[in-house]
């Protein structure tokens, strides 16, 4: 299992899993536009650069799930597809997959505005990788 979702008050909250960090991010941006609209009617046409800075885990995190947002918000595209080329200290590089948002063809689910610092975990647990997150919806 990827992710799951559990119960907020008006909000969502996923719970991530993976097998490394890397795998987390990308998991994380599966799960974020999952939530948003029915990825088998996205398309993965166009490839956006993504990269992203932080201090620690959870910025780092956070910062991935910001610009995959913008994306969203600012272009227009609904993502499907993540690829986590590098994390390393401090900076996150990879890039994501979809397609301008067509109301005709996507079923959009709900638009998430942001993601929270409420209640953020990102931890390492036994060589497996594990985040909290509320999205703001």
């Amino acid at each position: 299992m990827k992710y799951e979702v559990f119960e907020h008050v008006s909000d969502i909250g996923l719970r991530i899993y993976a097998s490394s960090f890397k795998e987390l991010l990308e998991n994380a941006g599966l799960a974020l536009f999952d939530q948003m609209a029915d990825l088998s009617r996205v398309y993965s046409v166009h490839t956006f650069e993504v990269s992203a800075q932080g201090d620690t885990v959870e910025e780092l995190f956070m910062a991935w799930i910001r610009e995959l947002l913008y994306i969203f918000h600012g272009e227009g595209y609904l993502l499907k597809e993540f690829v986590v080329e590098e994390a390393s200290k401090g900076t996150v590089k990879g890039i994501a997959k979809g397609e301008k948002v067509d109301p005709g063809r996507h079923l959009i689910h709900g638009e998430v505005k942001g993601a929270t610092y409420h209640r953020l975990e990102v931890k390492e647990i036994d060589s497996k990788w594990e985040a909290t997150v509320i999205l703001d919806v």
